[in-house]
């Protein structure tokens, strides 16, 4: 059923109330209907983005070079961020979960096989293959202290808007409220519950009672939201106030060196291919026990083309597909603004350069470009992206790494407030120079693997005396926010328990990247999943069958 805030004036009686219509929000809805449950779906946004819900999403951001704005890196409508998704999915390692002395923080307190067990329903829920994301290393199984085994693989349909929209509209168990800002909560006389919820849009405002709620709003919102309950109710966090909102996570990457390859045809082995319905992707990573010897964080890499915006490539392809994404109104209709703005570049551009390269093969360069265009957007499943083959064997090298948790990374309530009256957050977003140290030893274990088993080898972008600067200068997230309601047993040092409880309170729960102890290699969206069908089967098998009766009353 979906109904809209502006047009009710009561909901039924449900089970659960779920606050996000995103990944998170979409898994656990779902998982908890098939348990016999009833779920009330709240989404501050409607179907698809609106510039008005996208003004609800803005915040202060202290450091517009490390992290992206705020309203293109979340979205307000159903399907949340998948609008704005590339669609890889990475379940995290084994070692992010391992206690490891030299990356203090970063203990969950969970263990890897209770995620482990649920990666064949995440798997199954974004449509990618089996959940096992390992494959025989062939040709690379002599890498000694580096592993191809591990792969990537990518959802035939990224915007989940698509797939769950119909099925959760006619669903008896789900229903969909479209439009309704979660601004306030209230709690019970003796603060150990959630009694009411505030709900809100420009036109009204309405009081629902719940019995139990699952905030899945994204790691910003949900910490904001958490951040506002804390300023109303001074003593909610009063063991963990030095928690909430710290320890702010995402990813650090980008390149800094080239692989060549010694046997240029052994690229195939790198490239996107198809695996039944979806496409995968290998990566390398390094071996467990070389990273606790070498006391690094987690990290992978992947053969990738070089920067579009650099016309030096030479390349008409990358030129061509450059001047495609450098056109805002063509560009965002390619790919969402965050990777759109990453592969533009920095302004003064390169334009005479580019259609150089773009002159000096017009025929193979529009040949190629229509295939591309045909393998993005019109074959079923979609190449998730392209690589420019050549036969020197020479690519640019992406990493992807771990992000340590550190105090001074943080966000807070700012006094300006959105259209609703809500707080606007303050984003302090840090990267620390041990992230980049890690990285760059990194690459230089991979260096010396290449080429002990003479298979390649890396040459950098810049001396070793200025890599750390390189890799820092190319610092930048904002999409995978992490780390501010941290998972902890001990409620002074993080907001919920080990089954996404918020400390202190018996009827509220977080599910959502906010939770992550630690950020890992891989990017979040698998495991937010992950989490949010175990947080499921949690209630189901814990909680009997609530009789919530939710109501509405004008304020």
């Amino acid at each position: 059923m979906l109904a809209r805030f502006r047009d009710i004036a009561e909901l039924p009686a449900t089970d659960f109330c779920v606050i996000g219509a995103g990944p998170a929000g979409i898994a656990l809805s779902l998982a908890l209907a098939a348990s016999g449950h009833s779920v009330l779906l709240i989404e501050s946004g409607e179907e698809t983005p609106d510039a008005s819900t996208s003004e609800l999403t803005q915040a202060q951001i202290r450091n517009t070079q490390t992290h992206a704005p705020a309203e293109i890196a979340a979205c307000r409508a159903f399907g949340g961020t998948s609008w704005w998704w590339g669609g890889r999915c990475v379940p995290f390692d084994k070692i992010d979960f391992e206690d490891r002395s030299y990356a203090a923080g970063t203990q969950w307190p969970i263990s890897y096989d209770e995620i482990r067990i649920w990666h064949p329903k995440v798997a199954e829920f974004f449509g990618c293959g089996s959940g096992e994301f390992e494959k025989d290393p062939g040709i690379w199984s002599g890498l000694g202290e580096v592993s191809a085994r591990g792969l990537e693989r990518w959802t035939p349909t990224p915007n989940l808007n698509r797939t769950f929209i119909e099925r959760v509209r006619q669903s008896d168990s789900i229903t969909l409220l479209l439009g309704a800002t979660l601004t306030d909560i209230e709690l019970a006389a003796d603060k150990t519950r959630i009694r009411t919820l505030t709900l809100a849009d420009r036109g009204k405002t309405k009081k629902l009672d719940v019995q139990a709620c699952v905030l899945a709003c994204g790691g910003l919102e949900t910490t904001r939201i958490m951040l506002v309950a804390n300023r109303k109710y001074p003593t909610l966090f009063q063991h963990s106030k030095s928690v909430l909102g710290r320890f702010y996570m995402g990813h650090i990457s980008g390149k800094i060196a080239d692989v060549v390859l010694d046997n240029p045809a052994s690229i195939a082995e790198l490239d996107f291919f198809k695996e039944n319905d979806h496409f995968a992707r290998r990566r390398f990573t390094l071996q467990e026990d070389t990273l606790k010897k070498e006391e690094l964080i987690n990290i992978a890499f992947w053969i990738d083309n070089p920067p579009f915006y650099n016309a030096s490539h030479g390349n008409g392809i990358l030129s061509a597909v450059w001047l495609m994404l450098a056109i805002p109104f063509i560009g965002r209709r390619l790919v969402s603004e965050g990777v759109r703005i990453s592969h533009v570049g920095p302004a003064p551009f390169q334009i005479t350069l580019h259609l150089k390269n773009i002159y000096r093969s017009p025929i193979t360069v529009a040949r190629t470009a229509v295939q591309l265009l045909r393998d993005r957007y019109l074959s079923s499943p979609r190449k998730p992206g392209f690589l420019v083959r050549n036969r020197g064997g020479r690519y640019a090298l992406h990493y992807h790494a771990e992000q340590l948790p550190m105090k001074s990374s943080s966000v807070s309530l700012s006094e300006k407030r959105d259209s609703l009256g809500v707080p606007r957050l303050v984003v302090d977003f840090k990267y620390s120079e041990r992230d980049a140290q890690s990285v760059v030893r990194a690459h230089e274990v991979l260096d010396r693997s290449l080429r002990e088993a003479k298979i390649g080898h890396l040459e950098f972008r810049a001396p070793r005396e200025h890599l750390v600067s390189s890799v820092l200068a190319q610092a930048s997230d904002g999409f995978h926010q992490l780390g501010t309601t941290r998972m902890s047993l001990d409620p002074s040092a993080g907001i919920v328990d080990q089954n996404c409880r918020v400390h202190g309170l018996e009827n509220l729960f977080l599910v959502s990247g906010s939770v992550f102890p630690s950020s890992g290699q891989a990017n979040p969206t698998f495991l937010v999943v992950a989490l949010a069908l175990r947080l499921a089967g949690h209630l189901a098998s814990t909680t009997a069958r609530l009789a919530t009766r939710s109501s509405l009353t004008a304020t």
